[in-house]
């Protein structure tokens, strides 16, 4: 079986999720899928627009992916550059 970049999708189980959202939200989905059926010639239900928004949401959260997979954070602090030296540490006298 070739290996491909694209994982099986009709695998999948999915569960279903009933949600209110406000018009304005409606609206603005309804503007996306025209915007999506505009750039790629494609339609797309509203189902499968929030699935995919919610996905990449998550998948593009760093702190998340963390949590979900349980991975230590890397540090905050910036790392040094290669091109500039170590600052000199203080000696301790003695």
């Amino acid at each position: 079986m070739p290996e491909i970049a694209l994982h099986p999708f009709h695998q999948t189980t999915r569960v279903k999720v009933v949600c209110e959202i406000p018009s304005e939200l409606a609206q603005d989905l309804e503007r996306y899928k025209a915007f999506y059926k505009q750039a790629y010639g494609a339609d797309v239900s509203e189902s499968d627009l929030l699935r995919e928004m919610a996905r990449r949401f998550m998948d593009g959260d760093r702190e998340f992916q963390i949590a979900k997979y349980g991975l230590k954070a890397r540090s905050r602090t910036p790392r040094q550059s290669a091109s500039q030296p170590a600052a000199p540490t203080p000696k301790e006298e003695t």
